[in-house]
């Protein structure tokens, strides 16, 4: 029992004493803990700023090739094969033309005969013209008659009728008046003694006969000035009051006439309009019935629930407008779609020259150019951590007719190419919330230094301040450095 305890009491000093030399070393020799450390230089270094990124290959320009017949009434007789090379002007697609050529043929009847209906209504326009026109120079010539008639009896015959028995009254007045005074003189010589019985007898007669016709010429004249010419003038007024209502009434009828002919004949012009926009929607309809390639490219049938199922379309299938049959993209001009993150996005520009390899052919190196750089962020979340992300479209400026569209394209751009820069490898710089620091060696242990950083890459990081050329740095944290 005594010895195994003096073994311990042995043990436990020689161990204390090979630590206390340990100590004494180390505190004499510090360099010798330095030689431990994994250490490096900031140097000046020369490196490239690289973007590297993971994108689908895409055809440049493609067309989604659909039937363009109204309803449901395409049906498929003819298909191009799945995968096929096809040139501009090739035919994908053949419908059923049949509805389209009957219902074409209908029509052409029917344009035909409004077309007829049509020239009929023109010439009944022309001849209600002509007759309107042959009316109201009739009207017209009659009014000019009765106001003719009306200025002959107002200022021609009326006048002159009324002067010529104005004179016959007027002559039959001096008739009667001398043979009175004749009768007047017989009855004073008779007075006188000298009677001549026979002469008076006949005097009295002429007298009583000039009396009487001067009475009747009188009346003559005093009816035609008061009652005949005024009543032949008001007959002639009312006869061009007649005219002119005619004439008004023809105008008027006329100008209704003429409307309805016209309107007949707008109304047959629509109708044939009609048609003929139903002709030529038929005909348009029956040339979408052959679908042809706009471009150069590659046929690829479109895949899409179709009677209950999955699948491509094929011959017999009846199709709505505008519903999907095949994707042609022009596989002659490619592009790739990724994406850049927000940190990066500094770095690109459209127009900056890049390169691209495809996981189907990784030996060959594509040239490429950024054409497009989207600018709305999305957000992915990775592990739990979201981090933004920017839409990319590299152009291939590289021809190869193997590419297609789909495939997993790798994306290397050349941000920038740094010159004599003082940098230091990536792993010894550290950083917590507020800055960015290196570990230098000072005396016996390593000392914390906060420094400026600039460009980088996935190996080197630029140094701005806190560090000279040559300066040592720490590759890693010291295990008693328990900041951030």
């Amino acid at each position: 029992m005594r010895i195994s305890r003096l073994n311990i009491i042995l043990i436990i000093s020689g161990v204390l004493l090979l630590t206390g030399i340990i100590w004494a070393r180390s505190v004499i020799n510090p360099r010798a803990s330095e030689d431990n450390w994994q250490l490096t230089r900031a140097s000046l270094q020369n490196f490239e700023i690289r973007v590297n990124t993971v994108g689908t290959l895409d055809a440049a320009r493609s067309h989604m090739v659909s039937s363009m017949v109204r309803g449901d009434k395409g049906k498929i007789i003819f298909l191009i094969d799945d995968g096929k090379k096809v040139d501009q002007g090739d035919i994908l697609v053949r419908l059923d033309p049949t509805p389209f050529e009957e219902e074409i043929q209908r029509l052409k009847g029917e344009v035909l005969g409004l077309e007829a209906a049509e020239e009929a209504s023109i010439q009944l326009l022309e001849w209600e013209k002509n007759q309107v026109e042959q009316e109201i120079r009739s009207a017209e010539f009659n009014l000019r008659v009765a106001g003719l008639e009306l200025k002959k009896l107002v200022e021609g015959e009326g006048p002159l009728q009324l002067a010529q028995l104005k004179g016959e009254m007027e002559k039959a007045r001096e008739e009667y008046s001398k043979y009175g005074a004749y009768l007047e003189d017989l009855d004073s010589l008779k007075k006188k003694g000298f009677n001549n019985p026979t002469e008076l007898i006949q005097a009295k007669n002429k007298t009583a006969d000039l009396q009487s016709s001067f009475e009747i010429s009188n009346q003559k004249y005093t009816s035609y000035k008061d009652h005949v010419l005024p009543s032949l003038i008001e007959t002639a007024k009312a006869k061009v009051e007649k005219a002119e209502m005619e004439l008004l009434q023809i105008r008027k009828g006329s100008v209704f006439k003429v409307a309805k002919a016209v309107s007949s004949k707008k109304e047959a012009a629509g109708k044939l309009n009609s048609a003929r926009s139903s002709l030529k929607l038929a005909e348009d309809e029956l040339a979408k019935t052959n679908i042809s390639a706009p471009f150069s490219g590659i046929a690829i049938l479109y895949e899409a629930f179709r009677d209950g199922q999955n699948r491509k379309p094929r011959v017999g299938d009846s199709i709505w407008q505008n519903q999907p049959l095949l994707y042609l993209p022009d596989i002659s001009s490619m592009l790739v779609n990724t994406q850049i993150r927000e940190v990066d996005l500094h770095k690109v520009s459209v127009g900056k020259l890049c390169t691209a390899r495809m996981d189907a052919y990784p030996d060959v190196l594509y040239d490429g150019e950024i054409s497009l750089i989207g600018v709305l962020a999305s957000k992915r979340f990775e592990a739990g951590f979201g981090e933004k992300f920017f839409q990319l479209s590299i152009a291939i400026k590289t021809v190869d007719q193997r590419l297609r569209p789909g495939m997993t394209a790798r994306i290397g751009i050349l941000a920038e190419t740094v010159h004599e820069a003082l940098s230091i490898p990536v792993q010894a710089v550290f950083s917590d919330k507020l800055e960015k620091y290196c570990y230098k060696p000072a005396k016996n242990s390593l000392e914390k230094v906060v420094i400026t950083t600039g460009r980088q890459n996935e190996d080197f990081v630029e140094i701005l301040s806190g560090l000279q050329i040559h300066d040592p740095v720490s590759l890693v944290k010291p295990k008693n450095d328990h900041e951030s």
